[in-house]
């Protein structure tokens, strides 16, 4: 067993207002911890954590998220989804495969903002660790700048764990 985990950053951003009672925003709060449960039940993901970035820098936790109202795209947050898994197949099967998961990306594709690329951060970590939201952007942020490395990549430049 690898001492690594490959940790996951998911990042979208609603088009246009946000706010919890829109019904895109109530189908996938509700969504979430049935995919997530789905994921977690086959033993290939370790934990999962959401949340969003405030366009003022500020991590907001899910209880926070619930109550944000904004006016346009601009003004909006980026919601946040990440995970610990096994490894890089047992994130693709989820991903790519699960029924639940996928119906979610086809039902949402209209509400998200996928301008800002890549929305979706890979990394290897120890076994174990736990990756706090504010790490997982500067990922992402390393991921725009710079591009894949062994440091962050995508599923498309994806590198094997350590040794």
């Amino acid at each position: 067993m690898s001492e690594h985990m490959l940790v996951h950053l998911n990042v979208v951003r609603p088009v246009g207002a946000f706010s919890a009672a829109h019904p895109n925003a109530v189908y996938f709060f509700e969504q979430l911890p049935k995919v997530f449960a789905l994921a977690k039940a086959d033993g290939d993901m370790f934990w999962h954590n959401h949340g969003a970035r405030a366009p003022d820098g500020r991590y907001l936790e899910m209880t926070d998220l619930l109550a944000q109202n904004t006016s346009d795209t601009e003004d909006n947050l980026h919601i946040m989804t990440m995970a610990g898994w096994r490894d890089l197949a047992a994130m693709q099967r989820f991903a790519y495969r699960e029924p639940l998961h996928a119906e979610g990306i086809r039902k949402l594709k209209g509400w998200v903002d996928r301008s800002e690329r890549p929305t979706l951060a890979l990394w290897w970590a120890p076994r174990g660790a736990r990756v706090g939201l504010d790490e997982a952007w500067d990922q992402l942020a390393r991921l725009r700048r710079d591009g894949p490395s062994d440091a962050v990549f995508t599923p498309r430049t994806a590198i094997a764990a350590p040794e």
